[in-house]
């Protein structure tokens, strides 16, 4: 239940980090001129603006959680089964940010994500199923040779 609970902190933490750094960085703008005073306003509106500081804050709580999911689980299967944050910022950017997604992007990012978690799921029944040896240490090796 724990890791289930993680692995959804993580999607939900970045989606919403992401839909948010997006909508603070349109509100920025983009750096239309490179030039010391240009690149400075930048900076200072960049750092400035609420959605950009929110969509940063969530993304290092979701960096928090991703730590803490690939310190308990399998990188093979965390991967897959966050996969549903392609369909997901997909959604969120249509609905909230109002991005046009095209009928091809939308198909392009299920089979994508069903690919994965296809890949994930039975990735992770294998390797439960099997018995996991420890790694041997070098040292441990050579103390048995000599």
């Amino acid at each position: 239940m724990k890791n289930f609970v993680i692995l959804s902190l993580i999607v939900v933490l970045q989606v919403v980090g992401n839909v948010s750094l997006s909508r603070g960085m349109r509100h920025v703008g983009a750096l239309e001129e490179v030039t010391p005073q240009t690149i400075l306003g930048f900076c200072i509106r960049t750092v400035t603006d609420p959605w950009v500081l929110i969509g940063v804050t969530l993304l290092i709580g979701f960096f928090i959680m991703y730590l803490t999911a690939l310190s308990r689980l399998d990188l093979s299967y965390v991967l897959p089964m966050t996969a549903s944050t392609y369909i997901l910022t997909a959604l969120f950017a249509w609905l909230v940010l109002g991005e046009s997604v095209s009928i091809n992007r939308w198909a392009g990012t299920a089979v994508v994500s069903i690919g994965i978690l296809l890949v994930g799921r039975g990735e992770h029944k294998r390797n439960k199923a099997a018995v996991r040896a420890e790694p041997v240490m070098a040292e441990e090796v050579e103390g048995v040779v000599s």
